[in-house]
């Protein structure tokens, strides 16, 4: 089991993508349902610091579409979000302020 993440959005709403992240085998394993992905990758959740690093892609999906990335779960709200292309580089924030905690 690896820690990856997605992002995937609905019919309903096709432009709000929501984060779905879990430990599993494959990207393909996160998904439920009939739902658009808009790539993905690996995080690294840190809840002693607060900071969730999400980096690299998805072998099933490639690369995460940020921009794309409009809902979060709510138990990570108050985490400093940060992205990388790739795992030891240099990471920026990523700006969650307009996003909706679900």
């Amino acid at each position: 089991m690896h820690p990856k993440f997605i992002i995937v959005s609905r019919p309903e709403s096709p432009l709000k993508g929501t984060l779905v992240y879990g430990m599993v085998v494959n990207h393909r394993d996160l998904v439920s349902g009939y739902v658009k992905v808009h790539g993905g990758g690996w995080y690294v959740k840190d809840d002693h610091k607060k900071t969730m690093l999400l980096y690299g892609s998805s072998g099933d999906y490639g690369e995460p579409r940020l921009d794309f990335l409009n809902r979060i779960p709510g138990e990570l709200k108050g985490y400093t979000f940060l992205y990388s292309a790739n795992w030891g580089k240099t990471s920026r924030e990523l700006d969650v302020s307009d996003v909706e905690w679900v």
